[in-house]
């Protein structure tokens, strides 16, 4: 891991006696990272500022503005540096930055370090992300659009809306290529034609071809679009861009798409995008529906037709029961999060619901998503992560 030091160290203590005094955390420092010691805003690997000694808040304060963000604060035991870093890190808090002070032990402070570097990777390649919305919003989604422009403020991301047309005319442009039989893992098929499956495929092509040309990241697409024009959906493509790594939604629900992008970020996990469709608050379950989930990270999975129009081809997962974590981030500026976490207890299998069915025993947050949801969609992750998802929002200052 490559890391950026600077220091700083006060004239009065003398250098020769300070940099004695301190060479353990100098041969920590150079024995666990690539350390680079150079001036403030020569790099782009994280920066720690290492207080040697007290009387630096001054300095400090001199070349604060060209520090990369946030800032960690490494701090000694001796040489007053501890309550020289707790000025600088009041400092910091008063400019409404984020800072952490590095202090204690050496195992300690190698992974405060590491934890925030995966953060701040984090946040880099979302930052870089180029996030589509292809058609738009549905309708319905009256309370989940997005303002681009205070989204791209808060997180650095490049939102791009696509017109359906352009979608369509990729699909025209890849009409030529073969299905490869990506979805001949499915265990049964119901009502559904292998011309179905060849279709939905040609709009995986078309996407794939927007996908490259654009440098898209990740995308949402406005899929109810596609029933009146091909006769198909987009589950199908949906779910294989996820099994690939490129993090897709549907209904053009653009905060359960940035939720889903940010879960791969953090996790490297794909997840699940789901309707909550039954809650009982006696047993805190609620079961989770839609047509779409990544072959990934099921069991199994079958093809059957589009639940609400009983065309087209979605997929129905199995997933294995086990712990999970349900969040989701809303708001005009993406600024807003719910979290709660659970387990898995039973895979359903209704035909009055969405394909992949799955009921979720809830340990906290249930009343939460009654009362104060953040639109209708949930994203449901393998695994308990909740932890993670706090932390990052707090290492980027949401609460």
């Amino acid at each position: 891991m490559n890391i950026n030091v600077l220091k700083l160290m006060s004239p009065l203590h003398g250098e020769e006696k300070v940099l004695s005094s301190l060479k353990p955390t100098l041969d920590f420092l150079n024995d666990n990272f690539k350390v680079s010691y150079c001036s403030p805003g020569e790099t782009e690997d994280l920066t720690v500022v290492w207080v040697m000694t007290g009387g630096v808040e001054g300095e400090f304060k001199k070349v604060y503005p060209w520090l990369k963000k946030p800032i960690l604060l490494l701090t000694e035991d001796k040489n007053n540096s501890l309550p020289a870093a707790l000025e600088i890190l009041a400092y910091i808090r008063q400019q409404g930055e984020r800072a952490y002070i590095l202090h204690g032990c050496f195992d300690n402070i190698k992974q405060d370090i590491k934890r925030i570097y995966f953060l701040q990777e984090a946040a880099k390649k979302i930052k870089n992300a180029r996030i589509a919305s292809i058609g738009g919003p549905s309708d319905w989604l009256i309370a989940s659009r997005v303002n681009f422009d205070k989204a791209h403020a808060l997180w650095g991301s490049t939102f791009l809306y696509l017109p359906m047309e352009e979608l369509l005319k990729s699909i025209d442009d890849s009409e030529q290529i073969q299905y490869d039989g990506y979805f001949t893992k499915a265990t049964s098929i119901a009502n559904v034609s292998k011309k179905d499956i060849q279709e939905a495929d040609k709009i995986y092509h078309g996407l794939k071809k927007l996908v490259t040309e654009k440098a898209i990241t990740a995308l949402t697409l406005k899929c109810f679009d596609l029933l009146g024009v091909i006769s198909n959906t987009g589950c199908l493509p949906i779910a294989r861009l996820n099994d690939e790594g490129i993090i897709a939604g549907c209904e053009g629900d653009m905060p359960a798409l940035f939720t889903m992008f940010l879960t791969f970020a953090l996790t490297g996990k794909r997840s699940f995008m789901a309707n909550p469709s039954k809650v009982d608050k006696q047993k805190n379950t609620v079961l989770l529906a839609h047509c779409t989930v990544p072959t990934c990270i099921v069991e199994e999975y079958s093809l059957k037709t589009h639940f609400e129009s009983g065309i087209g081809v979605s997929v129905a997962g199995k997933f294995t029961k086990g712990p999970v974590t349900m969040v989701k981030i809303g708001g005009e500026a993406l600024d807003r999060f719910y979290i709660s976490e659970g387990s898995i207890i039973y895979n359903n299998d209704d035909d009055y619901r969405c394909r992949t069915q799955i009921e979720v025993e809830i340990e906290y947050g249930l009343e939460s998503l009654l009362e104060n949801p953040l639109g209708n969609h949930q994203i449901v992750v393998p695994g308990r992560v909740g932890n993670i998802f706090r932390e990052f929002m707090n290492f980027m200052s949401i609460t």
